[in-house]
């Protein structure tokens, strides 16, 4: 997204803090209840910067739950039992639709009026790795194996069902054994030999698969330039938050096998909320989070994407109140689209 103008270090903001509606909440601790991914992962890494950075700026006590799915951590805000999770832009289009593994909830377009966005940015590439040893060196050597490629009906093994079926038209079930896991089991079968192949989005580098490197020969796989061009794949490459990315040979050292940069599917994550979130707690969480960006960065180098020009990227939901009136006072274009039907 594009600034309308210069960024300006603003009194307002100084005075806002001294408002009556701040006060409301500023002589006690707000608890507000997080959900998150497994430990390691770049949402858990962010989570963990985020509960740092806004507890000691603002009086707020975070309650986080980390190893959930975001499919549930989605609906948890939608039924209001969660304040702030990481979503996707992939979820947030099945949920509105009704489709995907929202398709025999009829609920789930009625739920989603009830999801907000403070911010958007970028995941990291799906990660395709095998033991160097199991002799796999493309998709297509998966036939008759154990994988492990996310947990059942979550967004990001829909999207790794279609990496497989647009690289090799193959079927799970039939073709290869799926691993019905959570993500940290998965990883750890992986690790453990009982699973022939991971798959999973997360930063880059990953601080998890780094330790999965450390003591074994790996191999990272392409998914190859005309599997890009099937069917499954331009379903998975028209969603909401997907781009295309690469791992680079070399960056999880000696233990990395492969001597070139391998493609992949790249994704884009939110930090989402639920509609009654105050518009003013909204409001600070994410002036905070901007104004003390430097934190983030400084936590992890893939944070160093997070960006006031990129805050909106591919955001499919409408804004929570207060993180709109963030980024109109700060000059951002915001897109009718985001604005939430309670401000309108």
């Amino acid at each position: 997204m594009k600034l309308k103008h210069p960024l300006i270090r603003w009194a307002s903001g100084l005075v806002l803090l001294a408002t009556a509606s701040l006060a409301s909440y500023a002589n006690a601790d707000t608890n507000l209840r997080m959900h998150t991914a497994q430990p390691g992962s770049s949402p858990y890494v962010f989570s963990v910067t985020l509960q740092s950075v806004l507890q000691k700026h603002l009086p707020v006590r975070i309650n986080m739950t980390s190893s959930m799915a975001s499919t549930r951590s989605t609906l948890d805000a939608a039924k209001g039992q969660v304040d702030l999770y990481i979503g996707s832009q992939s979820i947030n289009h099945f949920m509105s639709t009704g489709t995907g593994m929202f398709s025999k909830m009829s609920s789930a377009p009625e739920l989603f009026k009830n999801i907000r966005t403070i911010m958007s940015f970028p995941l990291g590439p799906y990660h395709i790795m095998v033991h160097e040893k199991s002799g796999i060196r493309s998709l297509k050597d998966i036939k008759d194996r154990r994988v492990f490629i996310g947990p059942p009906g979550g967004a990001a093994t829909l999207v790794a069902l279609s990496i497989i079926e647009g690289a090799t038209g193959y079927k799970a079930g039939e073709d290869y054994e799926m691993a019905k896991l959570d993500w940290n089991s998965g990883q750890q079968a992986f690790q453990d030999g009982q699973v022939d192949m991971y798959i999973g989005p997360t930063q880059l580098p990953s601080a998890s698969i780094e330790q999965v490197v450390l003591l074994q020969k790996i191999r990272f796989l392409g998914i190859p330039e005309e599997a890009f061009d099937s069917e499954p794949m331009k379903q998975v490459m028209s969603l909401p938050g997907r781009t295309v990315a690469k791992i680079p040979a070399g960056i999880y050292g000696e233990n990395q096998t492969n001597e070139g940069p391998v493609k992949t599917v790249g994704t884009w994550v939110t930090l989402g909320t639920q509609k009654d979130l105050d518009p003013e707690l909204g409001y600070q969480i994410t002036k905070t989070i901007f104004e003390n960006l430097q934190t983030f960065h400084d936590a992890a180098k893939f944070m160093d994407t997070i960006t006031l020009e990129n805050a909106l990227n591919q955001v499919n939901t409408p804004l929570q109140a207060g993180a709109l009136r963030y980024y109109r006072e700060i000059g951002l274009d915001v897109p009718d689209t985001m604005v939430p039907p309670e401000v309108r």
